[in-house]
This record gives C-alpha cells, structure tokens and sequence, in this order.
C-alpha cells in the first residue's frame, strides 16, 4: 500500500493541473485553426455585400433595404462618408441602412475596385467564420435570396470558386491610333471572369485567398484600386488559384443576368454583351432560368415591383 505525504501529493495536484492545462490549451487552438480554415459555424449561410454611395441612400440603397437585402443571412452596404457633401436627412437616414463601417473609402465610379477590395477585406476580418459564401452586389441589382441559395447547396464552400454571369476570355477591344483604326484581341482574365453588375458570389476559400493576396506584400497582380472592378478581381483570384464556376440550370439557362429582365426576354442586348457572353445568348421563355438569381441595371421602382410581383401576388 502505497502513502503519500502531504508534500507528495502537492506535487501530484500541481503536475496534474500543468498537464490539464496543456490540453485545455492545445484543443482550444486546434480548435481555432478548425473554425478558421475549415469551416463556418453557419453552414450554407452567405453575406451580401451591395456597393452604393450616399447620393443613392434614399433611392437604390432604400429600395434593397425593402427587399431583397434582409433575406441574406447579413447584409452590408459598403459606401463612402462624404460628410461635407451630405445634407442632413442624407446623414440620419444613413444611420438606418447598415452600412459596413469602412473607412477611407473614395468616391466616385473610377475606385469602384477599391471600394470592393475593401468590402471583401471587412467580410473576412469581421465575418469569416460565420457565412459559407460571399456576395457582392450593386445597389441597382434584383437578388432572388431563395434561389441563390438553394444553388449553393450543391456547391462546396471549401473549393476556391466563384460564381456568376460568366464573360469568355477573349474580349475584342478598338483602339485609335493616329488615323488609324486596330482591332486587338485580348486575354483580359485567363479563363473569363464574372461580371460585376449581374453580382458574384465568392465561397469562404476564394475570400481567404484574396484577403491573403492582399497581405502579400510582393504581390503584383492583385490591384488595389483602378482598373475594371470586375476584370481586378478575377485577375487576382485567378493568379491565386481560384477558378470560374458555371452558373446554369439543367436547360443550359443562365442564372445570373447582366442586364434587367425585360432586356433580356425581348432580346435587346447590347453589342458589348453579344461580344463577351460566354453562353449562347438567349430570349422569351428561354431567355432565363425559372430559378433566375440576379438581374442588373434594376431603376428602384422596378425593384419594387419585381419584389411584389414575386412575394406580393406569390406569397
């Protein structure tokens, strides 16, 4: 029979709580490095990220917040503070949008990439471990919730993709040079990239390898303003691994529009989207999926409208 003395067992109680403590420890840390890199405590959910600025805060911005915004898991709007240029009921009203508090964001069209950069760069310093998937949006998009994500169910968060309207890799671009004309054929984004105004969705890894992009401090490809904001996005998730989903139905319909429905049912495309659509373009009852996620260039009365029509006369 064995006897301890009081010394002994001291000992004993202080070795066993050192080693309680070691393991508590490792747990704990592994099961960080789990929730970081693994996986979201949410899964499927997604947040949406939708780009405005303070001039269309009682317009666009108001009309998303009516809608379709409240139906993502979380959503932001990702705008500039130009207090100086802002009347007052602009500054209250703001107070009641939930804008993503962001500083330093510049105004104006030609920094829309930095805007977005700096949206996705707050979703995952903030949000990484809550949301599966990653939207951005413009503030004159139509987003059917529902249908994006009963789509991503069948995709997989942990794969570095996106998904979106797809343009092809080869865009046709003019340019004048003295009196002369030359018509160049460009690779603007090895294997196409999505178009920014019909939204994309980035998963939980496309995010992290961009945030990671954006830390690497001998990265040359990731622009942090400038440029296409869609063309700069692409090129830098595509320099990183990250590759283009297709986003179509069983009938080879595209999910995500460019452009508003009616455009796209009656067939008034555009040249620019003759040229860079990657599918066969497509009008009347064919000219879209009955499970349609995004439409683009959506004026705030019909963002309304198509909200009524589908949950008003269709509860």
């Amino acid at each position: 029979m064995f006897v301890f003395s009081k010394n002994s067992l001291q000992l004993i109680l202080c070795c066993v709580s050192i080693a309680l403590i070691m393991i508590l420890y490792t747990y704990s840390k592994k099961q960080s490095d789990y929730d970081i890199d693994r996986y979201s405590t949410k899964p499927g959910s997604i947040c949406c990220l939708v780009l405005t600025s303070p001039k269309y805060f009682f317009t666009r911005a108001r009309a998303i917040n009516a809608t379709w915004g409240p139906r993502c898991d979380r959503f932001f709007f990702v705008s500039e503070f130009a207090h100086k240029n802002m009347t007052q009921n602009q500054r209250r009203f703001a107070k009641r949008l939930p804008i993503a508090p962001i500083e330093n964001i510049q105004p104006g069209y030609e920094h829309l990439t930095e805007k977005t950069i700096l949206g996705f760069l707050f979703a995952y310093q903030k949000y990484f471990n809550e949301f599966d998937w990653f939207v951005k949006a413009d503030d004159d998009t139509y987003l059917f919730i529902e249908y994006l994500k009963e789509f991503l169910k069948l995709q997989d968060p942990l794969e570095p993709v996106t998904f979106g309207y797809n343009f092809k890799v080869r865009l046709i671009e003019q340019e004048k040079f003295q009196l002369h004309h030359y018509v160049l054929i460009k690779v603007l984004v090895d294997n196409g990239y999505p178009s920014g105004g019909a939204s994309y969705v980035l998963s939980r890894e496309s995010l992290q390898r961009l945030y990671r992009a954006h830390q690497n401090p001998n990265n040359k490809t990731c622009r942090s303003d400038g440029g296409m904001e869609d063309i700069e996005i692409a090129k830098c998730l595509r320099k990183y691994g990250v590759y283009l989903g297709r986003s179509t139905d069983e009938d080879d319909r595209d999910l995500f529009h460019p452009l508003a429905l009616p455009e796209h049912f009656l067939g008034k495309f555009p040249k620019w989207l003759q040229t860079y659509a990657e599918n066969p373009l497509k009008t009347h009852y064919n000219c879209c999926s009955d499970r349609s996620i995004s439409f683009h260039y959506m004026k705030p009365e019909e963002i309304y409208l198509m909200d009524f029509l589908f949950y008003g006369l269709n509860p």
